[in-house]
């Protein structure tokens, strides 16, 4: 095996030892294994010199490149030079015309940059791709509201919701929808939009005021999965607090101790959600970057129409992630429990990594077309920021329809007790944006 195939297959699992390996071939690599390297470089030591340094090499040498237009797209982002950053996807989306996630990152990068006309017209340009129609209506209408143009956000909240029954179209989506209705006249088709949204979101608490407030409708109660948390019986209360975007760029502490600064005891529990950490941790791959192989391309179509492995792309990752042994062997499970009527084996044999895996469905634009995997290191990370902080923190997977699960913590924290205090999910599992929930005991 070479020096980049052993690489690429250990770089998510253990990306310092791929970073390791490669920079001790480095005189040798050819352009594939020096497009990794800088990417590890920027992901691992958020080293934007040398990862230009690197990626500028392997541009040079030729080869698959991807991963090096990845990496000098995100350094000139970082250095807010937008105009550059563009060219270089533009470049790249001019070299992989069969691959379509380009369209999306050029769309905002241009946006970034300001030249908001130019991304609205090449999204208007892919809209009718299957595989972009989601991610270009949800900027199109956003974009539109934004700067007043609640016409047109019209138009493309319409289509957009036209996609649903479907998780990748979310309650704010609706409530959007039903006010722009409202606004234009349209108080039945508000209505309806509400009813609709109601149905397919019982729990959401923003369609059902709505609903309630314009047209003094009751949205019709349905049993959650999981229950909703009394906060007196379990003795403690929970504050979901907003925060910006966390990125690679961004990092995590600096947003997340914006976000706290005064509110901070040092018993409180600061709860940060898996995903959010992994993309401050650049365990977020676009998918141009990711290549499904012919394993991949088979396994996932053995799974369901939703979750994350049900693409190649995603199943992808899971071999990624937790390598092809563990993945074939989950595979065999799964198809073993399915015999037998019992579900989840599949991941007991992948792996916790596996498990973590979130689709497009899990990330707000600009990451709505990238694979999440699970955070590195979640104690270590949950140590450090405690001891940055001065109160306890840990790293939850948490959804409405499977409770909470603690994937690291600081010393101290009593993972059960968090569990059953986040089972509900009180962070929200859509785009409300509060990566951090406050656990203060009562």
């Amino acid at each position: 095996m070479s020096t980049n195939s052993r690489a690429y297959d250990i770089w998510l699992r253990k990306p310092e030892e791929a970073q390791q390996l490669l920079e001790s071939k480095r005189a040798d690599l050819d352009g594939d294994g020096l497009s990794l390297l800088s990417w590890l470089v920027l992901t691992n030591e958020r080293d934007d010199k040398k990862a230009e340094e690197i990626a500028r090499a392997a541009v040079t040498a030729g080869g698959d490149t991807r991963f090096a237009t990845a990496a000098l797209a995100e350094v000139h982002k970082w250095r807010g030079d937008f105009d550059r950053a563009a060219e270089i996807v533009r470049s790249a989306r001019e070299k992989y015309p069969m691959i379509p996630w380009y369209a999306l990152t050029l769309a905002d990068v241009l946006k970034d940059g300001g030249r908001i006309d130019e991304a609205e017209t090449l999204l208007e340009s892919v809209v009718t791709d299957s595989q972009l129609r989601r991610h270009a209506l949800k900027r199109l209408s956003k974009w539109a509201v934004d700067r007043g143009d609640r016409v047109r956000g019209l138009k493309y909240q319409t289509e957009l919701i036209a996609l649903a029954p479907d998780y990748l179209v979310y309650a704010s989506d609706y409530t959007l929808l039903a006010a722009l209705r409202l606004d234009a006249g349209d108080s039945a088709g508000a209505r309806e939009i509400l009813r609709r949204g109601a149905s397919i979101y019982p729990r959401n608490s923003q369609i059902k005021e709505m609903l309630h407030q314009q047209f003094g409708e009751i949205a019709p109660e349905k049993t959650p999965n999981i229950p909703p948390v009394d906060e007196k019986a379990v003795g403690a209360r929970r504050v979901p607090i907003k925060t910006n975007m966390i990125t690679l760029r961004s990092g995590i502490l600096p947003v997340i101790a914006e976000a706290t600064a005064g509110q901070l005891q040092p018993d409180d529990i600061l709860a940060l959600s898996e995903s959010p950490a992994s993309a401050g941790q650049g365990r977020m791959i676009p998918l141009e970057l990711i290549s499904p192989e012919g394993m991949a391309k088979q396994l996932s179509k053995f799974v369901g129409k939703i979750g994350p492995l049900h693409s190649p792309a995603g199943m992808q990752g899971a071999i990624l992630e937790a390598g092809r042994a563990k993945v074939l062997l989950g595979a065999a499970a799964g198809a073993a429990g399915k015999l037998v009527g019992k579900r989840g084996w599949f991941y007991r044999v992948a792996g916790p990594g596996a498990a973590m895996i979130d689709d497009v469905a899990a990330a707000l634009p600009p990451h709505d077309h990238h694979l999440l995997f699970g955070p590195g290191r979640p104690d270590k990370l949950s140590e450090d920021l405690a001891a940055a902080l001065g109160c306890h923190v840990c790293v939850v997977d948490a959804n409405h329809l499977t409770g909470a699960w603690v994937v690291g913590a600081s010393a101290g924290v009593d993972r059960k007790w968090v569990e059953k205090v986040l089972s509900d999910n009180p962070a929200g599992n859509e785009d409300e944006q509060t990566p951090i929930v406050l656990i203060r005991k009562i």
